[in-house]
């Protein structure tokens, strides 16, 4: 699947600092956390 959307997000200090910190952790990237993360919301959100 071709990815050519981008999503741009402000994040303060801490924030980024937590999920940069997480990301390292599992040894990935930051955008596979956030997709990862996508990939488990609702199909059809009510």
């Amino acid at each position: 699947m071709t990815r050519n959307k981008r999503i741009v997000v402000r994040v303060n200090q801490d924030e980024y600092e937590k999920i940069n910190g997480y990301a390292k952790s599992k040894d990935l990237s930051v955008a596979e956390i956030i997709r990862d993360y996508i990939k488990r919301l609702p199909k059809n959100p009510d």
